[in-house]
């Protein structure tokens, strides 16, 4: 099918605009100001009112062709990158003060993200008089009667609410200039093709379109072939200067022990403030209610909430009066706070653009964040696959220790002592304080208050032992091979010759780590003998070793008489040969 408004000759011609635009958007001579994207006095004076200085990467290559082409445009880049202000800006250079009609509509899935975009547009449009206004379900319809009646210039609105209001003839979408989707890979994910693209077919057909999303699922470029017209595709890869600034680790516990470790984890961390995701709701309200039971300050949030206490929530969770949001994956969608020191994933997610949707809430605005994700042994394989396929690098680190959660916490109790010694006035309290000091130990009282504020917090055996055998590698046994990247190893290579020599599954080969002059990796604990007894040197030497053995495991300088264990040298006594068929 020919794309609208490109004849079917001229598909190549437009497959070749796209790839071009690509390649010139890794020109070297990239725009670093504001002021070279072709922004007016006003809107700069904005920026720099809101403390920006220079564009991100989607805004350098969008703006410039929204203000000064008429073609539409097809923007990949991840969630907390500035897209927002890559259509928003260009919107309010265009948009004509008292316009009389709606010149610009932009579509969100959820209704907190157009609560946020419209505040966000706000922000910008600096002294220009233009109405910007969020249309959303939830909100008491006559308000936004009367909002349209007085006349509106930018909508932003949820798909479900602006059917409502096309049907009841409150909104008329035939004189538009501008078209947003916003996070359009979303609202395929919740079901909103349908209702996108009636909207889209009832507005008019000379209309700018621009669509934005995070990932490009196969729902999304169809919508983009049947409804733009001839577009070009920015795509924004992820480096490492532009990339979320996000620190992906994995613990691996019995499922029975996924709760406790996730209490470890939080009271591990001086200050935690983040999002923990569940699978289902009635996880939410579990895991939520047992944090509280054990005094963490945690709010549940997912579809089932109604809207006022969802807004009480979220108003309450960026005060931070509640420093914890359990969620499900449809609830937290439109949720954005800025200052998330961590996301954790107490349950697996289904795909990997949720895991990048999920894991991409924290580690923004040029801080750092740490993703976590807990699993079960046999989810492992699972967890390779989601983060393989979103190319995010991710290790395994061991939960923190009981010794380190109450090291944390007496950090942060000694933290609290001082400000409160420093801030307030405790001069009333002297007089008993000496009176209790000459009669008892000073260390005894502080030690008793200490108790009677706290509680066993700092007692060890008031903590949950999560087993070190189920922690990790239940079932797997910790091995160490004397062959690293000094012997020509690498992750692929290394799981591959250990699966040949020793006849077992590369699936089974799992927790690679390929170091200097050793590699460390677990085997299914019955076959760990099998991988010790036939993987040799030359001289008949083991390279294998187990991983609680102390002892130094075979170096480099071991072999050095007998020719090095270098892989593909022929190093083994017994080299790997293919069974014939």
């Amino acid at each position: 099918m020919p794309l609208r408004g490109l004849p079917a000759q001229g598909i190549d011609r437009f497959r070749l605009a796209r790839s071009h635009f690509f390649y010139m958007s890794h020109d070297k001579d990239t725009m670093t100001t504001f002021q070279e994207l072709g922004l007016s006095a006003g809107t700069l004076e904005a920026l720099e009112s809101k403390g920006f200085e220079s564009p991100t990467p989607i805004q350098e290559r969008t703006i410039p062709l929204l203000l000064q082409g008429n073609i539409d445009i097809v923007g990949q880049a991840q969630t907390g990158t500035g897209k927002t202000a890559a259509f928003g800006l260009p919107i309010i250079e265009t948009v004509q003060e008292k316009g009389g009609r709606v010149q610009a509509l932009i579509l969100t899935p959820t209704r907190e993200l157009a609560i946020q975009v419209a505040d966000e547009i706000n922000s910008l449009k600096g002294n220009k008089r233009i109405r910007i206004i969020p249309v959303y379900g939830g909100q008491a319809i006559h308000m936004q009667f009367k909002a349209l009646k007085r006349g509106v210039d930018v909508i932003v609105g949820t798909p479900g609410r602006i059917m409502d209001h096309m049907k009841r003839g409150t909104l008329k979408l035939d004189q538009l200039d501008f078209f947003v989707l916003d996070e359009a890979d979303e609202m395929c994910n919740m079901g909103f093709v349908d209702d996108v693209r009636e909207i889209l077919a009832s507005a008019n057909t000379d209309r700018r379109t621009l669509l934005f999303s995070a990932t490009m699922p196969r729902e999304v470029m169809r919508i983009a072939t049947e409804f733009m017209r001839d577009y070009e595709t920015v795509t924004v890869k992820t480096t490492k200067n532009d990339s979320p600034l996000i620190r992906h680790i994995f613990h691996e516990m019995a499922d029975s022990d996924r709760f406790e470790a996730l209490c470890r984890v939080i009271d591990a961390q001086p200050e935690f403030y983040g999002l923990v995701f569940t699978r289902t709701r009635a996880d939410a309200d579990t895991v939520a209610e047992r944090l509280n039971e054990r005094g963490y300050p945690a709010e549940p949030i997912h579809g089932e909430i109604s809207q006022n206490r969802r807004e009480d929530i979220l108003n309450r969770f960026r005060r931070r009066r509640a420093t914890i949001l359990v969620a499900t994956d449809v609830a937290a969608r439109g949720i954005d706070v800025p200052d998330l020191t961590h996301v954790v994933n107490f349950a697996l997610p289904q795909d990997p653009p949720t895991f990048v949707h999920r894991t991409g809430r924290t580690g923004r605005a040029g801080k750092e964040g740490i993703a976590i994700t807990l699993i079960t042994p046999n989810e492992f394989r699972r967890l390779m696959y989601i983060t393989k396929s979103s190319g995010i690098e991710i290790s395994k680190e061991k939960l923190p220790r009981i010794q380190d959660v109450i090291y944390s916490k007496k950090s942060r109790m000694v933290t609290k002592l001082e400000s409160i010694m420093a801030e307030d006035d405790h001069s009333a309290y002297q007089p008993m304080a000496k009176e209790l000091m000459s009669e008892q130990d000073p260390a005894e009282i502080i030690a008793a208050l200490l108790r009677h504020t706290f509680g066993d917090e700092l007692v060890e055996s008031s903590y949950k032992e999560i087993d070190t055998i189920t922690q990790g590698n239940r079932g797997r046994a910790d091995l160490i091979c004397a062959l690293g990247r000094s012997h020509g190893m690498n992750p692929k290579e290394f799981v591959d010759f250990i699966s040949k020599t020793a006849n077992i599954k590369q699936w089974s080969i799992q927790h690679v780590r390929v170091q200097g002059n050793r590699t460390t990796f677990t085997v299914p604990g019955n076959e760990a003998n099998k991988v010790i007894d036939l993987i040799n040197s030359r001289d008949g030497r083991q390279l294998i070793t187990r991983g609680e053995n102390n002892s130094r495991p075979p170096s480099r300088r071991d072999f050095k008489k007998t020719g090095g264990p270098r892989y593909g040298k022929r190093p083994f006594k017994k080299p790997y040969k293919p069974k014939k068929d």
